[in-house]
């Protein structure tokens, strides 16, 4: 347990630390761009490999038992998390994570009139659905780790955003929340996310060991 605590530690700093700004830029200016992506890319999945071995190696110390009803909690909210996440990614979005290319409306901005961050929230959503059925000590600290992370990374982007958009743009576009019109992100993520959701259910048992199913 000691190690998989040791982890999570390092795997905050080292998501935290980069995002102090002046830092971040300081070694991006002694660095190069290029340079600085490919080392932290190298750090950030070392350290996410060592999180996962330790997680694998923790022992089970039980917080709660595993009731049927536990199991049907991810069954039955992956399925949104999925389409948020496909949606999300795949819509045109200034504000967040996303690699649509088409123009963003902020009056129509489909499934971003949600919320900002769909692909953040469905990590966050998926971390908090994997709690309930696997309630041992490890467990809750890894998936509670994902979850505030992932709760953590839309502040960060937004801050981000409004440094590189200007914080009238960025206000203009900000306003598409609670607006539903427009299919931006609806159609792959409704159908993609079915499908991705399915690829889950089929490669679970199959990746992790245990079926997904109630």
């Amino acid at each position: 347990m000691i190690e998989l605590i040791a982890a999570i530690v390092v795997f905050i700093l080292t998501h935290v630390i980069p995002a102090y700004g002046k830092l971040r830029q300081g070694l991006i200016d002694k660095l190069g761009k290029r340079l600085y992506f490919i080392l932290y890319s190298i750090l950030s999945w070392s350290v996410i490999i060592w999180l996962g071995f330790a997680f694998i190696g923790a022992p089970y110390i039980e917080l709660w038992g595993q009731p049927p009803w536990t199991r049907w909690v991810p069954a039955l909210g992956m399925p949104i998390a999925c389409v948020l996440f496909v949606g999300g990614f795949l819509a045109s979005n200034p504000l967040s994570l996303a690699i649509g290319k088409q123009s963003f409306d902020p009056e129509r901005p489909g499934i971003i009139g949600l919320n900002r961050h769909p692909v953040m929230i469905a990590f966050a959503l998926w971390a908090l659905l994997h709690i309930f059925p696997n309630g041992d000590i490890a467990s809750v600290l890894l998936f509670g780790l994902l979850m505030a992370l992932s709760l953590y990374g839309p502040i960060a982007i937004d801050k981000r955003q409004k440094q590189n958009l200007g914080g009238a743009e960025w206000q203009r576009l900000a306003a598409s929340k609670g607006k539903f019109s427009g299919s931006n992100g609806w159609v792959p993520g409704l159908f993609g996310g079915a499908a991705f959701y399915l690829l889950l259910v089929w490669g679970h048992e199959w990746v992790i060991g245990a079926s997904p199913l109630p």
